[in-house]
């Protein structure tokens, strides 16, 4: 298949705009557009190591992986896949990370600034924020025992955040969503029931922060198992109401999520009505991925390739940040 001229010449503006940004001399990436296509082999002349730096980093944060896939999630469903999510609050720009509700429960940010510290170190002004939480976010699973997939690269890093879009409810799920809203919320962002049933089987790791996200799910849904909605009642009643979203295996990454599911025990209305609700679709996929962890990991890993391929709009400008939670200079 032949290249097109006009994607040629925007490929090339782009090669030579990186190579000016990393001359000798120069540590500071020039603005560019989002022209190149994305591929696994990306870095392979310019941060060769780029996989097994981010690899050993997690490995040594593992503790932290299901916060670093949420926080691919959260960074790939506002305004694309862009690093955004991690940028900082200044005086001329408000932070995702203070959006609501999600302010409350993001974390794993540190980890993503190990890498890059590393990666700063080995292969300076090279690797895009954006890649490293995509590359982080493939490590947790696949360390935490899911599936390991190849992580197209080339993302660049946005300029700028968007509280107000990041607490935009046509923009990222609510836990107390119906199905119909949230199957909207994935198809506004090109992803459909199948990647939305196979991408909610993140939830097999990880936990509610707060009783908030499901307050109303254990107090007043009667599509519930009776002991696990007194179980999590008395998780509201004792501090903070943190409670893990997969109560059988909460740090491995597996298909009990969906087990849980069939026995009426998800833990957000927004996980349950993938099964309650969910027709002859998402619910025909809940019972397929229950039984069978093949089934789920290859949806899953095809899903997540699919999200991180979210593009950013092309009038945000973007670059390779030095440091994930800033702009450059």
């Amino acid at each position: 298949m032949g290249i097109s001229k006009s994607f040629f010449v925007a490929s090339l503006s782009l090669l030579l705009a990186v190579l000016a940004s990393t001359g000798e001399g120069s540590h500071q990436p020039v603005v560019m557009p989002v022209a190149m296509e994305l591929s696994a082999k990306y870095y392979r002349k310019t941060c060769p190591n780029v996989q097994n730096a981010v690899r050993t980093v997690m490995e040594h944060r593992l503790d932290m992986a299901p916060a670093v896939l949420r926080l691919f999630f959260h960074d790939c469903f506002v305004n694309g896949c862009d690093a955004s999510v991690l940028l900082n609050r200044t005086d001329t720009m408000e932070s995702e990370k203070d959006a609501e509700p999600a302010n409350t429960s993001l974390a794993g940010f540190d980890v993503i600034d190990e890498i890059k510290s590393v990666l700063e170190h080995d292969c300076p002004a090279t690797v895009s924020c954006a890649d490293i939480l995509a590359l982080a976010s493939r490590d947790a699973v696949a360390l935490l025992g899911g599936p390991r997939w190849s992580v197209p690269l080339g993302r660049m890093d946005s300029r700028q955040a968007s509280k107000a879009v990041a607490e935009d409810a046509n923009n990222l799920p609510n836990p107390n969503s119906d199905l119909g809203e949230l199957l909207r919320v994935f198809e506004t962002h090109g992803l459909d029931a199948r990647d939305f049933t196979a991408l909610s089987g993140a939830h097999t790791v990880g936990k509610a922060h707060s009783c908030d996200n499901y307050r109303d799910r254990v107090y007043g849904d009667h599509n519930i198992d009776p002991s696990f909605a007194a179980l999590r009642r008395r998780s509201c009643e004792q501090g903070r109401g943190e409670a893990p979203f997969d109560e059988q295996t909460p740090m491995r990454f597996d298909n009990k999520y969906y087990q849980d599911l069939l026995h009426r025990r998800g833990l957000l209305t927004s996980d349950q009505e993938l099964y309650t609700h969910g027709g002859e679709v998402t619910s025909e996929l809940v019972e397929l991925y229950a039984k069978s962890r093949k089934a789920f990991f290859a949806d899953f890993a095809r899903a997540m390739v699919k999200m991180g391929e979210i593009r950013p709009p092309e009038w945000i400008p973007v670059e390779v940040r030095l440091n994930c939670g800033m702009v450059n200079n």
